[in-house]
C-alpha cells in the first residue's frame, strides 16, 4: 500500500477553535496543560502522580473484565504494569458502535496506540499503555445501532432501553446475515463478527471485537461502569450533586471562549449526572433545597437519602458528556486524550472544572485522518488525469478542469472589448462629457452578452464531457458518501474485505497523531 501524507489543515477544515489549537494560539494556553508536542510530555509525566490504591483497584477490575478472554501477552503485561508507578496511559473513548461503526472509531484507537509507542520510544524508563474507554453508559441507541457498507445502512432492531453496554446482543446475528450477502467471499470477517456478537452483552461483544483487532498492540479496553471504579469518583459526584461545581466553572470558560470569538461545543447542566439502573438512564435534577428527582421516572430523594445512596451504591450514578472526562482521568494515570475535532473542542471547555476538582488535565491530541483508495478508484483517477488530493478541492473547480473550461473562456475577448470601449469613452468625453457614461454603459451590456455566451459554451463542453463528469461525481460520492468524509461513514470491515487484514497494520505504520497529518492510502498493483 502506498501512503501519502498531508497537513491535517490542508485536507480538512475543522472548527476555528480546533484550528487555532493546532496552530498553538496562545489565547488557548489557559485552557490546556500543554500543546501536543512530544517534548512537552516530560513536564506532564513529572507532574502526574497516581495513588497506589487506585492502581491496585484499576488492575484488579481490568483483570476481572478480561476474565475468559483470549488475551495477548502484551495486554496481560500492560494490565499488570498499571500497578507500577512508572506506568502511564494514553486514552481514547468511543461509543459501542455496531461492528465498530464508522472508520474513525478505528482511526482513534490506532492513533492512540501509535502515540503510546512514540512516547515509549521517547521516554524508555516509563511504561506507556494505550487504552480504549468503552462508553458503555451511553444511552443513545440510535447513534450506535447501525453501520454502513457499500452505501447501505445495516441496522440492529431492538426495543431495549437504558445504557447500551448491558444490552443483550439478541438480533445482531440477523444483521450479520445481511452483511454476509454484501461482503461476498469474506468468511473470516463474518466468523469474527459471529463470535464477537455471541457474547451476551454489547459491552462484552465490543471488548472481544476490539481485543481481536488490536490486542496484539497491547491495547487495554476498560468499562467504567463498575461499582469499584465508581467508588473512586464519589467525591466528585458529591460535589456535582450538592455544589454544582461543573456548571459555574464551564460557564466561565464558555464566556472566555465567546469573548475571543470561539464557538462552544457543549453547555453544562446544573447537574451533569444520570441515574442508571436496569433499563433506566435518566437525568438527576434538584427540585428544591432538600429534594431531588430522576427525570421521567417516579424516583425522588431527600438530601440525606441521596447522600446515603451515593455512599452505598455509587454505581447508580452515571456521568454525562461533561463529567465523563473527569471520571476517566480519575481512574487512569493518563497523559493524553486522543479524539476527533468535536471532542477536542469540548475538552477545551473543561480545564477550569478539572482544576476545581484537583484532577490532572491531559494533553489533547487530534487523531489521524485517512482516505482509503482501492485500485478501482485509483484507475478512475488516473483515467481522469486527477490526483487523490484533487478529491478534496472544490468539485466545480475540478469539473471545469475536466472539461477543459479554458476552451470556453472568452476572458481575453472581454479584456480587448474593455480596452476598446475605454478608448472610445475617452474620445467621446473630449467631444461631450455626457457621452462617456453612455459608452461605458454600452461596454457593460456587451460584456454581459459575452458572459452569457461563455456560460453557453461551458454548458456545451459539459454536455460533451458528460461521461467524464459523471465518472468524477461517482468517484466523489464513493470517497465522500452522502457528502461526508469516508471516515465518518464507511466501516472498517468493508475495506478489510478489499485491502485485506493487513489494513490495520498499514494504518498503524502510517499514523502518528503528533504529526497532525491527513493520510491517503492507495492500494498497490493498480492495472495500467
Amino acid at each position: 500500500m502506498n501512503a501519502k501524507h498531508y497537513s491535517i489543515l490542508q485536507l480538512s477544515n475543522p472548527d476555528r477553535l480546533v484550528r487555532e489549537y493546532l496552530l498553538k494560539n496562545e489565547t488557548l494556553a489557559p485552557l490546556i496543560s500543554a500543546f501536543p508536542e512530544i517534548a512537552n510530555f516530560e513536564k506532564i509525566i513529572a507532574e502526574r502522580s497516581f495513588e497506589k490504591k487506585k492502581r491496585t483497584i484499576l488492575t484488579n477490575v481490568l483483570t476481572e473484565q478480561y476474565e475468559g478472554l483470549n488475551t495477548s501477552a502484551q495486554v496481560k503485561e500492560n494490565i499488570q504494569s498499571l500497578n507500577r508507578d512508572i506506568t502511564y496511559t494514553v486514552t481514547t473513548g468511543h461509543q459501542l458502535c455496531l461492528f465498530t461503526g464508522p472508520l474513525y472509531f478505528v482511526y482513534k484507537i490506532i492513533s492512540t496506540i501509535r502515540l503510546a509507542q512514540e512516547l515509549s520510544n521517547r521516554y524508555p524508563d516509563k511504561k506507556i499503555v494505550p487504552v480504549y474507554w468503552m462508553a458503555t453508559e451511553d444511552h443513545d441507541l440510535a447513534e450506535i445501532n447501525h453501520a454502513y457498507f457499500f452505501g447501505k445502512k445495516l441496522e440492529w432492531q431492538t426495543d431495549q432501553t437504558g445504557a447500551v453496554g448491558p444490552m443483550n446482543t439478541k438480533g445482531i446475528h440477523e444483521v450479520i446475515d445481511e452483511l454476509e450477502k454484501l461482503l461476498g467471499n469474506s468468511p473470516d470477517i463474518i466468523a469474527l463478527l459471529r463470535t464477537a456478537y455471541s457474547h451476551d452483552t454489547l459491552a462484552s461483544a465490543t471488548r472481544f471485537l476490539v481485543n481481536e483487532l488490536f490486542g496484539r498492540y497491547g491495547l487495554v479496553v476498560i468499562d467504567g461502569n463498575h461499582r469499584q471504579l465508581k467508588s473512586l469518583f464519589k467525591e466528585v459526584i458529591h460535589n456535582e450533586l450538592f455544589n454544582q461545581d461543573g456548571f459555574g466553572s464551564i460557564t466561565s470558560t464558555n464566556e472566555y471562549l465567546k469573548n475571543h470569538d470561539f464557538k462552544t461545543q457543549v453547555n453544562p447542566r446544573e447537574i451533569n449526572l444520570f441515574y442508571i439502573e436496569g433499563n433506566v438512564r435518566a437525568r438527576i435534577e434538584r427540585k428544591d433545597e432538600n429534594n431531588w428527582r430522576v427525570v421521567d421516572t417516579d424516583k425522588s430523594f431527600t438530601t440525606s437519602e441521596l447522600k446515603k445512596l451515593l455512599e452505598e451504591q455509587p454505581e447508580l450514578f452515571s456521568p454525562n458528556v461533561v463529567l465523563r472526562p473527569l471520571y476517566q482521568e480519575t481512574l487512569l494515570p493518563n497523559l493524553a486524550y486522543v479524539g476527533g475535532p468535536g471532542e477536542l473542542a469540548y475538552w477545551l471547555q473543561l480545564k477550569s472544572f478539572f482544576n476545581q476538582e484537583k484532577i490532572a488535565f491531559p494533553v489533547l491530541v487530534l487523531r489521524d485522518s485517512a482516505l482509503l483508495l482501492n485500485s478501482k478508484a485509483l484507475q478512475k483517477l488516473e483515467k481522469l488525469g486527477l490526483t487523490p488530493a484533487d478529491l478534496f478541492n472544490d468539485a466545480q473547480v475540478t469539473i471545469k478542469r475536466l472539461v477543459n473550461s479554458e476552451d470556453a473562456s472568452l476572458e481575453e475577448e472581454k479584456n480587448q472589448l474593455r480596452l476598446l470601449f475605454e478608448s472610445l469613452a475617452a474620445k467621446l468625453k473630449a467631444v461631450d462629457s455626457t457621452l462617456e457614461g453612455a459608452a461605458l454603459a454600452e461596454a457593460q451590456k456587451q460584456i454581459t452578452s459575452i458572459d452569457h455566451l461563455e456560460k453557453k459554451a461551458l454548458k456545451a463542453l459539459k454536455i460533451k464531457e458528460e461521461n467524464r463528469i459523471n465518472q468524477f461525481q461517482k468517484l466523489l460520492s464513493e470517497c465522500f458518501p452522502d457528502g461526508s468524509p469516508q471516515e465518518r461513514y464507511d466501516n472498517i470491515f468493508q475495506h478489510i474485505s478489499t485491502f485485506g487484514h493487513s489494513l490495520t497494520e498499514e494504518l498503524y505504520q502510517a499514523f502518528n497523531p503528533l504529526e497532525q497529518r491527513y493520510h491517503i492510502l492507495e492500494q498497490e498493483n493498480v492495472l495500467h
